[in-house]
């Protein structure tokens, strides 16, 4: 069995989604770490009600990312197979750690990669009049959202919409797509190597595509 761990900084609502889905046995993965940066994020509590306690590397302690940074693979302690997931994780996790796991590092991010890189991607969405928004899971390398894409999953735009309505849309589709993804790493489908993702042994040179 995987053993995951879980980073997050906020209302920590894809970790919950995962741990819940763990819980009833729907993901099939060894809860190793639950750690949160920010000894004040809304998700703390919820996480705990799951069942979970996770650890708290307040990261607004340290002067020193760096020393920060170290503190927290101290507490990751990865193993060969071990994976991390990255839940609405907002510091840049650093190279060391990334190596450490041997890549294989998953996050989510609320746009269909490569636009939209960063932050504010709902209100962009809007500005632009995008007819579709959506969310894509990647493997995290050294560069922020710039990781070989594994998938994704798209909502359209309603002209009603602002940031505010198209983000609670996308929330659940974001659960829905990190479920998918991770099921196909428990199920030994998907594999890195180098900055390439295999999809069931054969070279993946488009997302997965999920509605």
């Amino acid at each position: 069995m995987i053993s995951l761990s879980i980073l997050f900084s906020g209302r920590g609502s894809n970790a919950l989604s995962i741990l819940n889905n763990i819980v009833i046995n729907k993901l099939n993965f060894k809860v190793k770490n639950v750690v949160c940066n920010k000894k004040d994020a809304p998700g703390i509590e919820l996480i705990k009600e799951c069942g979970f306690i996770p650890k708290i590397l307040d990261i607004n302690s340290y002067i020193d990312k760096t020393k920060y940074n170290i503190e927290l693979g101290k507490i990751l302690n990865p193993a060969d197979n071990d994976l991390l997931v990255l839940c609405g994780y907002m510091s840049k996790l650093p190279d060391h750690i990334i190596k450490s796991y041997n890549g294989n590092v998953i996050n989510i991010h609320p746009s269909l990669l490569p636009k939209y890189k960063g932050l504010n991607t709902h209100k962009q969405v809007i500005f632009n009049k995008d007819k579709f928004h959506g969310c894509t899971t990647h493997y995290v390398t050294n560069n922020i959202d710039c990781g070989p894409i594994i998938a994704q999953l798209r909502i359209p735009v309603e002209s009603s919409d602002d940031e505010i309505s198209i983000a609670k849309k996308l929330l659940p589709n974001e659960h829905k797509l990190y479920f998918n993804t991770l099921k196909f790493i428990e199920k030994g489908k998907l594999n890195l190597l180098g900055n390439e993702i295999f999809f069931d042994g054969k070279l993946l040179k488009d997302p997965i595509r999920f509605t």
